[in-house]
C-alpha cells in the first residue's frame, strides 16, 4: 500500500490568482444578480401595464401596482449605491419623493406613471439589472 502526501500549501500547476479586472467583472456581475434578484421581473410588467398606451388599468390594479413600485423604490435605493458610481442623487431623490406622495383616487393612474418613469430613470442608469 502506497501512502500519497499532498501538500496543501502548493497551488496546482496552471492556475493562478485572478488579476484586479477578472475580479472586479465579477463583482459587478454578482451585484448585478443580486439586484436582479432583489427586484424582480414582476416590475418589468408593471411597468408596461402603466405605461402602455393600449391599457388602462382599473383602480385596484393600480393600487396594487403603486404598492409594488414603493416595494421596488425601496430596494433602489438600497442596491443602486453598489451598481452605480457617482451615486445619482438627484435621481434617488426624485425617486423617494415621488414613492413618498399619496394622491387622491383621481390622480393614481397619473401618479403610477410617474413613478413608473421614475423608477425607469434609475434602472437605466443602473444598467437595467434584469
Amino acid at each position: 500500500m502506497a501512502t500519497v502526501i499532498h501538500d496543501s500549501t502548493q497551488r496546482p500547476s496552471g492556475t493562478g490568482t485572478p488579476d484586479d479586472s477578472t475580479l472586479r467583472r465579477a463583482l459587478v456581475g454578482l451585484r448585478r444578480s443580486w439586484a436582479s434578484e432583489r427586484i424582480g421581473s414582476q416590475v418589468y410588467e408593471d411597468l408596461e401595464t402603466v405605461l402602455s398606451p393600449f391599457e388602462r388599468p382599473s383602480m385596484d390594479q393600480i393600487c396594487d401596482i403603486v404598492e409594488r413600485f414603493r416595494e421596488t423604490a425601496t430596494t433602489l435605493v438600497e442596491v443602486v449605491p453598489h451598481l452605480v458610481q457617482p451615486y445619482p442623487a438627484d435621481t434617488m431623490l426624485r425617486l423617494c419623493g415621488v414613492s413618498a406622495e399619496h394622491p387622491p383616487a383621481r390622480d393614481a393612474h397619473g401618479h403610477a406613471r410617474r413613478l413608473a418613469v421614475t423608477i425607469l430613470a434609475v434602472l437605466d442608469l443602473a444598467g437595467d439589472v434584469r
